[in-house]
């Protein structure tokens, strides 16, 4: 499933779906995933809660790494540590 597949699902209501099959995927795969996800972040409310609720902390890491996913994954493992 690729960004605008998991934005067409949000949009739709799917988000379920959407996040069931975003926490599947190995933290790397999940990493590059949201990567492409990011322009839709903001598109509508209810895409902009989802990823909010869900994800921030994977996309808050990929912002901070200025898109390198490698950084991004040690950020993120950084970041669940202190939770």
């Amino acid at each position: 499933m690729n960004a605008e597949e998991i934005s067409t699902l949000i949009r739709y209501g799917a988000t379920d779906k959407a996040r069931r099959h975003l926490k599947k995927l190995g933290i790397y795969q999940r990493l590059k995933t949201l990567q492409g996800c990011v322009p839709y972040v903001n598109a509508t409310k209810s895409s902009l809660k989802f990823f909010k609720e869900n994800f921030s902390v994977e996309i808050g890491a990929i912002m901070a790494a200025e898109q390198d996913l490698n950084k991004a994954e040690r950020l993120y493992r950084a970041a669940k540590s202190y939770k």
